[in-house]
C-alpha cells in the first residue's frame, strides 16, 4: 500500500475549468430532489395514516333534512360497491326499499334504501346481517322492519333511517315470520306466524315464508308497546292490507279476504276471484270501497305441503295486471289496470303507482290514471350489466315504497349518487396506492442523484 501511494505524483492534476461550480450546482440541485421526495413520502404518509385511522372514527353524520314535499329520483342509480350501511352512515328517510344484484357465477346482491329527500343510497346492513329476510318499508319513510327467513326467530329487529340505530322486539318464543303489512299512522303492523315443522339448514328464504304463508296464524304488532296480539280466527293468513283509518286490516284466506279491526273482530269479507290475491301491503283503497287483486305468483294460497310459493326473494318478472273488488255496495270498480309486475301503492283513489317490466327486462315505475287509463312514467332502473364486476345484468326484487308519502309525491332530476363514506378496506387501499407511489418516485429520483457525477477531464 505504501508503493502504491509513493507512486503518486506529489501535485495533484489541475481541476477542469468550472468544476468547482458543476459540482456546487448539482448539489443543490440534488438536495432540492432529495427534500421534494422526502416531503412527498411524508405527505404520502399522512394520507394513508388518515386513510387507515379516520374512517375508523366514528364521526356524527347528518342524514338529509326532509324537503317540503318527498321526491323520487326520475332513474335510480346502478349497482355499486362503495356503497355505505345505514349504521355507518344514517340515510334519513327513504322512499323506497329493494334488492338488487345478481347471483348468476356468485352472489353479489344488496338491500337498498334511497333517499326521499336526495340522492342518497344505503345499504341496510342489519338486512345482509340477516342474509337479506323479507321487510317491510314505514309508509312515511322513516324506519325498516326485517324477519329472518333463515329459520326460526325470537324477535323483530327496527330500524331508524334517521340514526341507524336498531331496537328489537321480541316475539315471545321462536317461531317463523312472513311480515304482512304496516298501518298507514306507522303504529301497527300484520304479520303471520308459526311454528316450523323442519329443522336445521333451510337452504333459501323461501322456504320459511312459504310455510308460514301455509299454516301461519296473524298476528298484529303494536310498535308503540312492543306487544303483539293473535287472532287465531284468520289463519292460514296470506296476505294482507290496511284501510286508510290504520283501525282496519283485510287478510286473505283461502279465496277470502277477511275485514278485520284491531281487536280481533271480523267486520265483513270479500270474495277474491279465484287465480288472484289481495295485492300485498297496498291492497286497500284509500276511499275504502275496492280492494285491488293481482295474479298469483305461481300456486297461491293452498294449504298443501306443494303449495305457499309467496314470491318473496323472486326477481321481478311476471306481467300481469291489477283489478279490483267492491268492499261493499254496487259501485262499479274500475277498468283493470294491465302490464303490470306490482302494485305499489295509491297516490289517490283514483291514480296508483305500479313497476312494470319491459321487453328487455327493464324495469320503470308508472302512475296510472284509473278509468281513463293514462300513464307517465316516474322513474326507471339501472338495469345494466353492471353487477357482478360488469359481468351480468342487474335483477331488482322485493321492492317497496313509502306509501304513505305518495299523495305528496313530485318527481326529481337524479344526480349524482350520494353513496356515503367508502369502506375502510377501500380506503386502505387507496393509501397503499398512494404511499408506493411516492416511494417508488423516491426510488427514482435518489440513485439518478448518486450515479450521476462530473466527468474529470
Amino acid at each position: 500500500m505504501r508503493e502504491l501511494f509513493a507512486t503518486l505524483p506529489d501535485d495533484p492534476p489541475p481541476l477542469p475549468p468550472g468544476y468547482l461550480d458543476t459540482v456546487l450546482t448539482r448539489a443543490r440541485r440534488s438536495v432540492r430532489r432529495h427534500r421534494i421526495a422526502t416531503t412527498t413520502v411524508w405527505a404520502a404518509s399522512v394520507l394513508i395514516l388518515a386513510a387507515l385511522i379516520v374512517p375508523g372514527v366514528p364521526l356524527p353524520v347528518r342524514p338529509a333534512a326532509p324537503a317540503t314535499t318527498p321526491s323520487l329520483p326520475d332513474r335510480f342509480a346502478g349497482y355499486s360497491v362503495f356503497t355505505s350501511t345505514v349504521t355507518s352512515a344514517p340515510p334519513g328517510r327513504a322512499i323506497a326499499l329493494y334488492g338488487y344484484g345478481s347471483g348468476e357465477t356468485f352472489n353479489m346482491f344488496q338491500s337498498l334504501v334511497v333517499g326521499a329527500d336526495g340522492d342518497t343510497y344505503r345499504r341496510v346492513d342489519a338486512m345482509d346481517e340477516r342474509d337479506r329476510p323479507s321487510a317491510l318499508l314505514a309508509p312515511d319513510g322513516t324506519r325498516v322492519l326485517l324477519g329472518d327467513d333463515r329459520g326460526a326467530t325470537g324477535d323483530l329487529v327496527l330500524i331508524e333511517l334517521a340514526t341507524g340505530k336498531r331496537r328489537s322486539i321480541p316475539l315471545g318464543g321462536p317461531v317463523g315470520v312472513r311480515l304482512l303489512a304496516w298501518s298507514p299512522d306507522g303504529r301497527y303492523v300484520a304479520y303471520s306466524a308459526a311454528p316450523l315443522t323442519r329443522s336445521g339448514e333451510f337452504g333459501t328464504g323461501n322456504v320459511v315464508e312459504a310455510e308460514v304463508a301455509r299454516t301461519g296464524t296473524l298476528r298484529l304488532l303494536d310498535l308503540s308497546t312492543g306487544a303483539s296480539t293473535e287472532v287465531p280466527a284468520i289463519r292460514p293468513a296470506w296476505t294482507a292490507a290496511f284501510a286508510a283509518d290504520s283501525r282496519r286490516l283485510a287478510v286473505q284466506v283461502g279465496q277470502t279476504a277477511h275485514l278485520v279491526a284491531l281487536d280481533g273482530r271480523e267486520l265483513g269479507s270479500v270474495a277474491i276471484p279465484t287465480g288472484r290475491e289481495l295485492a300485498a301491503e297496498v291492497g286497500w283503497s284509500p276511499d275504502g270501497t275496492f280492494l285491488a287483486t293481482v295474479p298469483w305468483l305461481s300456486d297461491g294460497p293452498f294449504t298443501g305441503n306443494s303449495g305457499g310459493d309467496t314470491g318473496h326473494g323472486v326477481f321481478l318478472w311476471k306481467v300481469g295486471d291489477v283489478q279490483f273488488v267492491p268492499v261493499a255496495g254496487v259501485r262499479t270498480p274500475p277498468a283493470p289496470v294491465s302490464d303490470v309486475v306490482q302494485l305499489l301503492g295509491w297516490r289517490s283513489a283514483s291514480s296508483v303507482i305500479v313497476a312494470t317490466i319491459d321487453d328487455a327486462g327493464h324495469a320503470s315505475l308508472l302512475e296510472v290514471q284509473l278509468g281513463a287509463g293514462t300513464r307517465r312514467t316516474l322513474s326507471a332502473f339501472a338495469t345494466g350489466r353492471t353487477c357482478e364486476l360488469g359481468t351480468q345484468s342487474c335483477q331488482l326484487f322485493d321492492l317497496h315504497l313509502a306509501s304513505g308519502l305518495l299523495s305528496d309525491l313530485t318527481v326529481r332530476n337524479a344526480g349524482r349518487p350520494q353513496r356515503g363514506p367508502l369502506p375502510t378496506i377501500v380506503d386502505a387501499l387507496i393509501g397503499v396506492v398512494i404511499l408506493g407511489g411516492a416511494l417508488l418516485l423516491r426510488w427514482r429520483i435518489r440513485p439518478s442523484t448518486r450515479r450521476r457525477r462530473p466527468k474529470m477531464e
